[in-house]
C-alpha cells in the first residue's frame, strides 16, 4: 500500500467530483448561447472524466500495487 498514490488519487477524485458539482451550480447562471453552453459542458465532462479515471487508477495502484 502506497500512501502517496492513495492521497493523490483521492485528491484527483475530489477535484473531479468538485468540478462536476460546481459546474452543475454554475451553468444555469451563465447566459451563453446554446452552442457555447453545450461545448462548455462537454469540455467540463471530459476534464472531470480524466480526473475521475486518473484518481481511480491511482487509488487502485496505491492499494494493490
Amino acid at each position: 500500500m502506497n500512501a502517496e498514490l492513495l492521497a493523490f488519487g483521492v485528491s484527483a477524485l475530489a477535484l473531479g467530483i468538485g468540478a462536476l458539482v460546481g459546474a452543475r451550480h454554475l451553468y444555469p447562471r451563465l447566459e451563453l448561447a446554446e452552442d457555447a453552453e453545450s461545448s462548455l459542458q462537454l469540455l467540463t465532462a471530459m476534464i472531470a472524466g480524466v480526473l475521475l479515471l486518473t484518481g481511480l487508477g491511482l487509488v487502485l495502484v496505491g492499494l494493490f500495487g
